[in-house]
């Protein structure tokens, strides 16, 4: 899954960036630089290179920040916490490699997210830039970012216990293991 999300991320990245530049020339003098909460804009900005391409060019530092955060996340099992207040580093080896490949479908998945409100971003600035309405653009962004992010860290958790629970040895599964077949006991909670 991973693979077809990085896929998708570099399509959505290249759309992003391409449309920006296929819509530079036919800007007017002055562009949305500000949408409010309602999807209207309230602040324009004169049609400069840095106000039209500042979208895609964060785009494009986001879509390198997340390569980053997910290769720095699963190079250690320390950076690895789950939920129950662990770390992957308490869990046995052998589940070690299917929470990493969950940890980095979790990146690329929220990777997609942000591409796609950065292309939507910047077709409602275009829209409304050349006289259309881009206010459903951008109330559609709002709708992603708030409704897809939990939606996202709950599939996550179920994923990661799911990929725990295959890869971990004997009856209770969810437990961590310390060694080879010790069970770790949690100290009582205050």
């Amino acid at each position: 899954m991973r693979k077809a999300l990085d896929g998708v991320n570099a399509i959505l990245l290249f759309v992003v960036v391409g449309y920006a530049v296929w819509a530079w020339p036919r800007l007017p003098t002055e562009i949305p630089a500000h949408f409010g909460i309602d999807g209207r804009v309230d602040r324009w900005a004169a049609t400069t290179p840095f106000e039209w391409f500042l979208l895609p060019a964060i785009a494009v530092l986001s879509w390198l920040g997340m390569i980053a955060v997910g290769k720095f996340a699963t190079a250690r099992p320390q950076r690895i916490n789950l939920p129950g207040g662990q770390s992957l580093a308490d869990y046995p080896e052998s589940v070690h490699p299917a929470v990493r490949e969950h940890v980095r479908a979790f990146v690329a998945l929220a990777t997609t997210e942000l591409l796609v409100i950065f292309g939507l971003l910047v077709l409602a600035q275009f829209r409304t830039a050349t006289g259309s309405d881009g206010q459903p653009l951008i109330l559609a962004v709002l709708a992603i970012a708030v409704l897809s992010s939990p939606i996202m860290l709950s599939v996550f958790f179920i994923g990661v216990q799911k990929a725990i629970r295959t890869a971990t040895p004997g009856p209770d599964r969810s437990a961590p293991l310390s060694g080879p077949g010790a069970r770790m006991q949690r100290p009582p909670r205050a």
